[in-house]
């Protein structure tokens, strides 16, 4: 088959499939049914002599050919999209688009309400898909494929493939039951090491950034148990002696209900930066663009947020 002959139509399906991973959700994308996208996939099949994807429970599995031939595709259907984006005036009033946001746990539970909030004040006819992007999902490049942007703190390896902005940091604290003796003074290196700690982790394994630091002076702590998200905090550390870790962006999600106090930690630790990634298929386009300026403006309101709260509490020791 010449490559004249190729309609261009299913490259853009196969890019469409490698997002959803699902012939119905990238029907539902495209517009179209489910017995067209399987007969284009089926003509990509012929094309590409090759599978391109496989049946892995719910999910559709891109095969090593797929995964090598995306990246070239990607980077031609963005220069496409570039161009006639350049002629096109995106409103977000009226747009009818399902727009995706990577968010790590840590920040889907102090920016969803504000993000959700907007979104629908701003673009009231789109839809908004929140996607996990923890330390897995970042250190993936195919991952940021199926995103329109992502806000994570992970600490990503260069790629050309992606644009990243940093948007602030938030610095580390201790956090522990406030009726727990541990609360009511100030954190001794000597306290904090004796004591048994929780660690939150999206995988249940990861070390913390505590750890990295304890670990440069040759020490250890004596992690007990470990959870994997941030919104069980409270409960998990209430009635127990637990110190527990978390960014000081959790201030404005906290009151007296809560019963967590937040401390300074008896050594410095590295604060969890908050970049903002793109891949770069997507850089140009005026949606994105758009999400990407209304995510910032989110988060830079948050930490004056933040900072408002710190003052007004005085809550670390």
């Amino acid at each position: 088959m010449s490559p004249d002959d190729i309609d261009l139509n299913l490259l853009r399906v196969f890019d469409v499939l490698m997002q959803e991973r699902s012939v119905t959700r990238a029907a539902d994308h495209l517009g179209r049914t489910q017995s067209a996208v399987s007969h284009s996939l089926a003509k990509l099949r012929i094309i590409f002599k090759d599978e391109l994807f496989t049946r892995d429970g719910a999910l559709m599995r891109p095969t090593p050919r797929a995964l090598e031939l995306i990246g070239d595709l990607s980077e031609a259907l963005g220069k496409i999209r570039a161009a006639i984006g350049r002629y096109r005036v995106f409103n977000p009033l009226t747009t009818t688009r399902n727009f995706r946001v990577g968010l790590t746990d840590y920040h889907a539970m102090i920016f969803i309400p504000g993000l959700i909030r907007e979104f629908s004040k701003q673009a009231p006819q789109a839809t908004l898909n929140v996607i996990p992007a923890n330390r897995a999902e970042a250190e993936s490049a195919d991952y940021f494929r199926q995103v329109d942007c992502t806000l994570t703190g992970a600490r990503l390896k260069d790629d050309p493939n992606l644009t990243k902005t940093e948007l602030g940091q938030d610095r580390i604290l201790c956090a522990v039951w406030s009726g727990s003796e541990i609360a009511r003074s100030a954190l001794s290196l000597d306290r904090y090491l004796s004591a048994s700690h929780l660690q939150i982790s999206a995988d249940g394994l990861s070390e913390g950034l505590a750890d990295g630091a304890l670990g440069e002076r040759g020490l250890r702590r004596k992690v007990v148990a470990t959870i994997s998200n941030y919104l069980v905090m409270p409960w998990a550390l209430r009635g127990t002696d637990l110190i527990t870790h978390c960014g000081d962006g959790i201030f404005q999600m906290l009151d007296g209900t809560s019963e967590v106090t937040l401390l300074s930690p008896p050594i410095p630790i590295t604060s969890v930066s908050a970049s903002l990634v793109i891949h770069r298929q997507m850089v140009t386009d005026q949606g994105t663009l758009w999400l990407r300026r209304l995510i910032t403006e989110l988060y830079h309101a948050a930490q004056i947020r933040k900072n408002e709260v710190i003052l007004a509490r005085n809550i670390v020791a």
